[in-house]
């Protein structure tokens, strides 16, 4: 096993779980009317990119509603 690359892997994982955080902290601004007009614009322009995405921001809206 090639030890010098298992910092690179946890960092990796760590950068991506961020980003993680932070899509999903602005989407549920976003459902809830809190974002700001950039950011606005930044979920748009991402619903935009993919079904995949849209679909997301779907799931994400029903599971929220549920708890509500």
């Amino acid at each position: 096993m090639n030890k010098g690359r298992a910092p690179f892997s946890c960092i990796n994982k760590y950068i991506d779980t961020i980003i993680m955080i932070w899509e999903s902290n602005i989407l549920l601004k976003f459902l809830f009317g809190k974002c700001t007009e950039k950011e606005v614009s930044d979920v748009n322009a991402w619903l935009n990119e993919s079904k995949y995405n849209q679909q997301t921001l779907s799931h994400l809206k029903s599971t929220v509603s549920s708890y509500l």
